[in-house]
């Protein structure tokens, strides 16, 4: 519909839904609860490949899912200026509360000011308690309905099934009463959900139509790339003629892969959208170099002008308070021995996005260790850059005090060893943890429990008020009337 040659009309159109969590709180796990529970045309053989974006159909009307397995790479979406979803479903985990990476998704809905559903997952599991979840979300300021607030919640388990449908119900409910509106019959407008390079089929782009009917042979332009669509088909990559808002659709025709998140356009001719091409710089403002932090260095080559600055988007993104991202190149164009020779020097490792690298450059980052990791998508980008983050936090040994035993008897003393009875008289003693021997309130020597009993039985655990009996080694020899101190040490990790 490159001729638009048809006349503006408003229609109500399907909400779009982005799913947004802590990264083990089920989000994938929902996403496909949702999919199977019934994507449309579920008779073609389903999805075979990460579009993106996905539609159901619910009570004979359409949901369209945004697929972003991160919310940096939602939020870098969100960066280039798309509003791209109308509400947010917050999964988090019934029985583990609001962890760190839940409050960085609350914190991007409310700055993209969507209309939020909680959905408390895994209420099959026994340790699932709403009421303290709901209780933690208030400290976020997220009240929910059962609270007094105006944030429904829904109880779900992506695993057994339990909810979906209630989930689906309150959805709709929520897009009723948002009344959402679109234009059909006008050029359309949207954002670049996903992109890639297929080897056979050239650039391949997941769209989110957002205004207006777009259709084969339509003229299309971003900032940074323009075409004509050869080839239009639905989140199924079923081929099909025209698209309307709120349609996932992957299209075949940009002249090179465009950014993720950029802004797209139809246009009534190819020099049309050619002309409104920009030339944009990459900021490097978020990258300025501290020396009292710690840092992970990257060299980042991609394909494209806009390729960078996609990236540096979702690397902004993530959280820095510990470790921060220091971009020591950034250019287009394949990796080169001089990239490794930068990278070495800097010790920094090097994200290559959609580009390749040379057979030296090949062979002199096998030689100095120079880490290279190759990328396609964006958020599988932003996933590694977080691991390699969290890989450089530090780890500090904690002690935890466990209890105390008030030694009674002495049955057996071997070098090194002995067994020995006493009173738990404060907390609880562990089998296999550490102890300090105290002699009239001096710290005499310190061991381990080898073995842990209580009325002749094997226990891992025996709490105050019980006596045991205890396998020590040690080289202090234990007396009675001594006072055990019993703890454990743990390796506690910093978060980004």
């Amino acid at each position: 519909m490159a001729e638009n040659n048809k006349q503006p009309d408003v229609i109500s159109r399907p909400p779009v839904v982005v799913v947004l969590g802590h990264i083990d709180h089920g989000k994938t796990s929902l996403l496909m609860a949702i999919r199977e529970f019934n994507v449309l045309e579920k008779e073609s053989g389903g999805i075979t490949q990460h579009v993106g974006a996905y539609q159901i159909e619910h009570n004979q009307k359409k949901i369209t899912f945004i697929d972003t397995p991160g919310h940096e790479s939602f939020s870098a979406i969100r960066g280039r200026g798309s509003k791209l979803a109308d509400i947010a479903v917050l999964v988090i985990d019934a029985g583990e509360g609001v962890k760190k990476q839940t409050k960085e998704a609350i914190a991007l809905i409310k700055n993209a000011k969507l209309t939020t559903i909680v959905a408390l997952n895994k209420m099959d599991k026994p340790g699932a308690n709403p009421e303290m979840v709901k209780q933690q979300l208030s400290k976020e300021d997220i009240l929910v309905e059962s609270w007094g607030g105006q944030v429904p919640t829904v109880e779900i388990s992506a695993k057994t099934g339990q909810g979906i449908t209630d989930l689906l119900d309150m959805i709709q409910l929520v897009a009723e009463v948002e009344d959402l509106k679109a234009e059909t019959g006008v050029l359309a407008e949207g954002t670049i959900v996903e992109a890639y390079l297929d080897p056979k089929k050239g650039p391949t782009t997941t769209v989110l139509v957002e205004n207006g009917t777009l259709g084969r042979g339509d003229f299309i332009g971003t900032d940074s790339v323009v075409g004509k669509i050869k080839n239009l088909g639905d989140f199924l990559q079923k081929e099909i003629k025209e698209a309307d808002p709120s349609d996932p659709v992957v299209i075949i025709g940009f002249e090179n892969v465009p950014a993720v998140g950029e802004k797209f356009r139809a246009y009534s001719s190819y020099e049309e959208a050619k002309a409104n091409l920009k030339q944009r710089e990459i900021k490097r403002d978020a990258f300025e170099f501290d020396p009292s932090k710690k840092y992970l260095n990257l060299v980042i080559k991609g394909d494209a002008q806009g390729s960078l600055e996609g990236i540096e988007e979702v690397l902004k993104i993530l959280p820095q308070d510990n470790i921060c991202i220091r971009v020591i190149r950034s250019e287009v164009g394949d990796i080169t021995e001089q990239d490794v020779k930068m990278a070495k020097t800097s010790e920094a490792v090097i994200i290559a996005f959609r580009v390749k690298k040379d057979k030296v450059a090949e062979i002199s980052a096998e030689n100095n260790k120079v880490k290279v990791y190759d990328f396609s998508i964006i958020y599988e980008l932003a996933q590694k850059v977080r691991e390699l983050m969290e890989r450089k936090l530090t780890k500090e040994k904690e002690r935890i005090d466990l209890g105390e035993i008030e030694v009674l008897a002495i049955f057996r003393t071997e070098k090194n060893r002995q067994i020995v009875g006493g009173n738990v008289i404060e907390g609880e003693v562990q089998k296999g943890a550490l102890l300090e021997i105290f002699r009239e309130e001096e710290k005499i020597g310190h061991g381990r429990i080898i073995e842990l009993q209580s009325n002749k039985k094997d226990f891992d655990v025996v709490k105050k008020g019980k006596e045991c009996g205890i396998l020590y080694q040690g080289s202090e020899r234990i007396k009675e009337g001594d006072t055990l101190v019993v703890f454990k040490e743990e390796y506690k990790q910093e978060e980004l």
